[in-house]
């Protein structure tokens, strides 16, 4: 298990790349998000115009109290509406900021694995505890069935992104060159 997981670390490249390509994905996605948020903040400021100007011809006589209470009802709900939108938008928007981050924190956090490694090679007690540690973190499943020969089949499922702050994975990466060694 150490192995698979140790030639994980050492060339999370895939990985990586997905990452990466992610987050330009999402970069063109919050450009088109912005522009639609940025669209809707102006038809919502158009709506007040608009409500302005019926109440302007209203004060000068030109129309009556029904038809402004009329003209108000239906802005007003028009506004509520691109309100509605506009905070889904930015909903979108927050969502996909914490998505890229998170997604830059994962290839941050594998780069950093990577460059450790060595630290829980020793063959020491301390170090096979931490080895364990980052196997129990990294390992999101294993699943174990035959091929169509009958022979036994591994399938390991790594977990991406880091740890929560109360893991024990500070006592994994925090840990000098002198307890693994």
């Amino acid at each position: 298990m150490w192995a698979d997981v140790r030639a994980f670390l050492e060339n999370p490249g895939e990985v990586l790349e997905r990452l990466r390509s992610e987050g330009m994905d999402s970069d063109a996605s919050s450009n088109d998000l912005k522009a639609r948020r940025d669209d809707l903040i102006g038809r919502l400021a158009a709506k007040n115009a608009e409500k302005d100007r019926y109440v302007r011809a209203y004060a000068q006589g030109h129309i009556s109290d029904e038809e402004l209470a009329e003209y108000v009802a239906d802005i007003k709900n028009q506004t509520n509406n691109l309100r509605m939108l506009i905070s889904s938008v930015e909903d979108d928007l927050a969502s996909l900021i914490e998505t890229r981050e998170a997604a830059e924190s994962a290839a941050e956090w594998l780069l950093t694995l990577r460059e450790r490694i060595s630290e829980v090679e020793a063959d020491i007690p301390e170090a096979y505890q931490k080895r364990r540690e980052l196997v129990r973190l990294l390992v999101g499943r294993i699943t174990t069935d035959s091929d169509e020969n009958g022979h036994p089949r591994v399938e390991i499922t790594y977990r991406f992104g880091p740890p929560p702050e109360e893991s024990f994975v500070p006592s994994v990466l925090n840990s000098g060159p002198s307890e693994a060694a």
